[in-house]
């Protein structure tokens, strides 16, 4: 008995000597992939955002944290829950040490929810695992930690790391936090989201967007001394991409700069196929590594700065604007008596537009020249128009670079020239040159680009006399409109 309690203490000792030895003896790309794997593992079922799933997934990062001493946001605990506990972020904050500097902060995020599981038509249950998306930025954000962390007695400015929740289903993790942020948002200098950084030698580089956000920020992202050897960088003024968005768009809308870390859309990603046996592990290790040296230098450049600029998707929604507008399309002649209406005929224009907003509401006064035909058994009818509608708007929030409008109001048209056939247009005993009508319309809004569909019904007649069936005549339009605002 004696022989087996020294035979077992001896392996128990061997035990404790080797086991955390070998763990110390990781790479950062073995690191890497420990956690892509462990959080992209069937046992996580896609970390679908609220599911207990997220929230294993959630105690493992924050148990990550723990290990490299990551202090939690608040001293006591890494979640911040937000929609009544539904959801929750993990906050941990890495302290700098200069007297002023330290007062500032460089956020770090990455959201760790992921699609989960959907039925297929087959009427079986199929899992997304998000390795790419975003696994491998969560993963990245942890080991960027514990570099930090490393190097804390070198910081300036203070690090937060983010872990994001609900990002799939509508960013809820990072809006919440922007709109409510422990301190305030202006002292966040800079906010990155690591979102997607797993296919480095598919994609050939890693791109940082929204450099034009930060004074000297190519210069900043592209510094020799920072990148490590067999890593590319590429760097991107402004996001621009108005169907996409990531964890960086309720800061930015905030006015603070941001980044978007990625490797770009090479992998499989919102499918099944998205698993971790396809990362690039080597490839994630290079930029954790700049990650880190970036996020060292911000931290101690006294003389580093915001550009002031933001991309267009992120500018904050103006109380008032301007813009040009385009219309295609065609008029026809209604007759306001008799069964059989005039046959239509092309009619464009373009135009300037102002908006006055006010929230969800909007009264939008517009001037455009019009050239509008239509048929006519006596020759087609050609009028040139100054038309000046004046439209009430309801839109979807401002705040979100795409929504939805409809809008309604008079309009004033003044017909300053024409012809019917080959003859110019009396006005003086046929036609009438001023009109009155309603206009209206539905537009889709992507950033600065509204398309949308626009009608116009006349109220009064172009016609002085009635024709053999005692009927008027009025315009009736129907256009395709394209504004650009600025």
């Amino acid at each position: 008995m004696k022989r087996i309690l020294l035979i077992t203490g001896w392996v128990l000792s061997l035990w404790l000597t080797i086991i955390p030895s070998l763990f110390a003896q990781q790479t950062l790309a073995d690191r890497l992939k420990s956690h892509v794997y462990t959080l992209a593992a069937d046992s996580l079922q896609g970390r679908s955002a609220g599911s207990v799933y997220a929230q294993k997934a959630a105690a493992y990062i924050a148990a990550q944290w723990k290990e490299i001493g990551i202090t939690p946001w608040n001293g006591v605990s890494y979640y911040r829950p937000f929609r009544g506990e539904q959801y929750s972020n993990l906050v941990g904050i890495i302290e700098g040490n200069h007297p002023v500097l330290k007062n500032e902060y460089i956020v770090v995020g990455a959201h760790y929810d992921h699609l989960g599981t959907k039925v297929d038509k087959n009427g079986e249950k199929v899992m997304y695992p998000g390795a790419d998306d975003n696994a491998s930025g969560t993963a990245t954000a942890i080991e960027l930690g514990r570099i930090i962390k490393s190097i804390q007695p070198l910081l300036g400015r203070s690090v937060v790391l983010i872990a994001f929740d609900a990002e799939e289903i509508g960013l809820y993790g990072s809006n919440d936090f922007a709109h409510a942020p422990p301190f305030p948002i202006e002292q966040v200098k800079l906010m990155l989201s690591i979102d997607m950084v797993g296919w480095y030698k598919a994609s050939g580089y890693l791109k940082y967007v929204g450099s034009g956000t930060i004074r000297k920020g190519e210069q900043i992202l592209t510094d020799p001394k920072l990148i490590p050897e067999g890593l590319h960088i590429k760097t991107q003024n402004f996001e621009k991409s108005i169907l996409t968005a990531t964890d960086t768009q309720a800061f930015a809308f905030e006015g603070v700069p941001t980044l978007a870390v990625t490797t770009g859309f090479k992998s499989p990603y919102h499918k099944p196929g998205d698993v971790a046996q396809l990362i690039d592990y080597d490839g994630m290790a290079l930029i954790t590594e700049h990650l880190a040296n970036v996020v060292r230098a911000v931290s101690t450049d006294e003389g580093y700065a915001a550009s002031g600029k933001l991309a267009a998707k992120h500018t904050p929604p103006a109380t008032f604007n301007m813009g040009i507008s385009a219309q295609f399309g065609s008029n026809y002649h209604f007759y306001t008596s008799g069964a059989v209406d005039g046959k239509s005929a092309g009619a464009h224009g373009i135009g300037i537009t102002a908006a006055f907003n006010m929230g969800l509401l909007a009264i939008r006064p517009e001037a455009y020249y019009n050239y509008i035909q239509a048929r006519h058994p006596d020759g087609k009818v050609c009028s040139h128009n100054l038309t000046t509608p004046l439209n009430v708007v309801l839109q979807t929030p401002l705040d979100n670079p795409a929504g939805l409008a409809v809008f309604a109001g008079p309009y004033y048209s003044y017909r300053f020239g024409g012809r019917q056939g080959k003859s110019s247009l009396d006005f003086n005993k046929l036609f009438y040159r001023n009109e009155v009508g309603i206009n209206y319309g539905v537009e889709l809004r992507l950033a600065m680009i509204r398309v949308g569909v626009t009608r116009r019904q006349a109220y009064t007649t172009l016609t002085r006399n009635r024709n053999g069936d005692g009927a008027f005549i009025r315009n009736r339009s129907v256009f395709t409109t394209l504004t650009y605002v600025f």
